[in-house]
């Protein structure tokens, strides 16, 4: 009598789900910059008030990563992003129709949560699903990210400057990928992420300390260009809030291009100095924002150097860290820097005044560059 066969994965709805969901990760990526202007008048709130929106989305990132990472040996992949997917609809309406600024600082948490786990669960599902072809499709699936992280604010220019509409859009694709995660249910493939750390005595982790560090502030970097350039672009330009999403949506096109050119480029360089010089260029553009007329063009040119840091710098960690742990801690720490960072800007904006925003980013991005040279010296690259 024949042995019973385990159905064959099915791929095609693996990879029209992931394609899917990155998707809709980068349209909740940038959502929340062109939130920040309407919510501030709308609960007539500071920047440093407001920044808060921002410190508990980030937050709630970290806490979803490591959620995903702690309950994966008992809980499986499709399983974990149905309800992330659950938990991103919810808080998308929550932040869409919030009668109050509690209600939108509940929903701002649980959206980073949604995103957080969401985010972790389809990395680690694809590397252990593809095999040797994982690298490329996480390439491929940045791309899907990118286009989502442009379409977001442009959808907020064309809907007159209503940051609701994105999030009503997010809803609908949430909804819509329920049913495909669903078939996925009895997958064969695992795709733990233990959290377990062998980082080699004092030596690793110290350098996991540093790589920590590095993630933490370049997402501390990124990340505040996503929330507060159409805030600097609004206050230093007089624009609308469409007409500010509309053009930081040019921030996130060159990302995504920035991250095409850097694949090639990866091929030739070390990781360490790919890094370190994208930080410096990235470093001088965020800086050059701080003059008015130069924003725009400053801002899309960050949005370009940035790029490679993330992707380039996992490579390097995991080269030099070769521990699943490692490697799942620093990605959960990197949703820390906007915590840190949200509040610092929106501060200074009250301070200082619109010039603060850019500065401040740009004195987070040289602390970057400065734990880079430092790593790069440390393991002598």
């Amino acid at each position: 009598m024949d042995s019973p066969t385990r159905p064959a994965f099915p791929f095609r709805t693996f990879a029209a789900s992931s394609v899917g969901a990155f998707f809709l990760l980068g349209l909740i990526a940038p959502v929340l910059g062109p939130a920040l202007p309407a919510l501030s008048e709308q609960f007539s709130l500071s920047a440093t008030r407001v920044s808060l929106l921002l410190s508990l989305n980030a937050a709630g990132s970290f806490a979803g990563v490591v959620t995903a990472g702690l309950s994966a040996r008992r809980w499986g992949p499709s399983g974990r992003g149905s309800f992330a997917l659950v938990v991103v609809a919810l808080a998308c309406l929550g932040l869409a129709l919030a009668p109050s600024y509690a209600v939108t600082l509940l929903a701002a948490l649980l959206l980073g949560f949604g995103f957080g786990v969401l985010d972790l669960t389809f990395n680690v599902w694809i590397a252990a699903s593809y095999g040797d072809r994982s690298a490329a499709m996480l390439n491929l699936l940045s791309a899907g990210f990118g286009v989502g992280a442009v379409l977001s604010p442009l959808i907020v220019g064309f809907a007159g400057g209503d940051f609701r509409t994105p999030l009503f859009v997010c809803v609908g694709l949430a909804a819509a990928l329920l049913p495909a995660l669903f078939a996925l249910r009895r997958a064969s493939v695992s795709a733990a992420a233990p959290l377990e750390l062998h980082s080699g005595g004092l030596y690793g982790r110290v350098t996991l300390a540093g790589f920590i560090a590095l993630f933490l502030l370049y997402v501390g970097a990124e990340g505040g260009i996503g929330a507060w350039e159409i805030t600097h672009l609004q206050d230093a330009l007089g624009f609308s809030t469409g007409t500010a999403a509309q053009t930081a949506s040019l921030f996130w096109l060159s990302f995504t291009v920035g991250r095409l050119v850097s694949a090639p480029l990866a091929l030739r360089l070390e990781p360490a100095r790919i890094d370190t010089g994208t930080l410096v260029l990235a470093t001088l553009s965020i800086a050059l924002a701080a003059i008015p007329q130069a924003a725009p063009v400053a801002y899309t040119l960050a949005g370009f150097f940035l790029a490679p840091v993330f992707t380039t710098g996992l490579v390097w960690l995991t080269r030099t860290l070769p521990s699943p742990g490692a490697t799942t801690w620093a990605f959960a720490s990197a949703f820390l820097g906007p915590v840190v960072f949200a509040p610092l800007v929106g501060g200074a904006r009250d301070l200082f005044g619109p010039v603060a925003i850019p500065l401040t980013l740009s004195g987070v991005a040289l602390l970057t560059l400065l734990t880079a040279v430092w790593l790069q010296r440390r393991l002598g690259h």
